[in-house]
This record gives C-alpha cells, sequence and structure tokens, in this order.
C-alpha cells in the first residue's frame, strides 16, 4: 500500500534545496580532486623534465673533465658545473613553487564560490523551513 504525504509545496521546496547542498560539496571534491591530479601530473613532468636536464649533464661531466690540460681547467669546469648546477636547481625550485602557489590560490577562489553558492542553498533551505512551519530557523 502506498503512503501519501502531505507535503505542501513549500515543504517540498525545502526537502529539494536541503538535497542540494550534499550534491554541491561532492560536486566541488570531485572537481578539486581532477583539478588536484592535473596539477600534480603537472609538476611531475617538470620534476622528470629536470632531471633529465641535471643528468645529462652530470654524465658530460667525466668528458669535460678527460679533456683538460691543467689543474686550472679543471677547476674552471667544475666551477661552471656547479654554477651551472645550482642555477637550475633556484630555477626548479622557483618554478614548483609559482606553481604550487598558483595552485593553492585558485583553490582557495573555488572554495570562496562554493562556500556562497554553499550559503545561498542553505538560505534557501532556512527559509523554506521558516515559510513551511511558521517558525524562526536558526
Amino acid at each position: 500500500m502506498t503512503k501519501k504525504t502531505n507535503a505542501t509545496p513549500d515543504s517540498q521546496a525545502a526537502i529539494d534545496a536541503a538535497g542540494e547542498i550534499p550534491r554541491t560539496a561532492m560536486d566541488f571534491a570531485g572537481r578539486y580532486s581532477a583539478d588536484a591530479m592535473k596539477t600534480l601530473s603537472n609538476c611531475q613532468g617538470k620534476y622528470a623534465a629536470f632531471i633529465n636536464q641535471r643528468l645529462s649533464e652530470d654524465f658530460a661531466m667525466p668528458q669535460r673533465l678527460s679533456d683538460c690540460k691543467t689543474p686550472m681547467e679543471i677547476m674552471d669546469v667544475w666551477a661552471d658545473f656547479y654554477a651551472t648546477a645550482m642555477g637550475h636547481y633556484m630555477d626548479h625550485a622557483r618554478n614548483m613553487t609559482e606553481t604550487g602557489t598558483e595552485a593553492v590560490e585558485e583553490f582557495v577562489r573555488e572554495v570562496e564560490e562554493e562556500a556562497e553558492e554553499l550559503a545561498e542553498s542553505t538560505s534557501k533551505v532556512l527559509k523554506a523551513a521558516n515559510t513551511n512551519d511558521g517558525t524562526k530557523a536558526a
């Protein structure tokens, strides 16, 4: 036997609006997870390119040293090698920091937008509940 509900249009609006709140939060979590995975994948690609570059230069070092004829040439090769390596490490660290900062800033913007939408949905639920039973909701 089917049970009849006495849901008024106002109470149904409250039920529908309340149902939107968790869905909105889950939609956001899904979008953020996908964005986070893209950012991590991007960072991994940049890291792999950096390691490839450094390994190429590291493996070229023995040949550069074997071509040296004097101790001064050896010192120059080592000095150039370390100066270049440190520059690469600094550039890579700066690049990763910028990428992380951009990702966090974008996440904060999205959270703020989502919070505003969630506040609007919650407000609709409270208004519908107040209209439905004639009492004030918190």
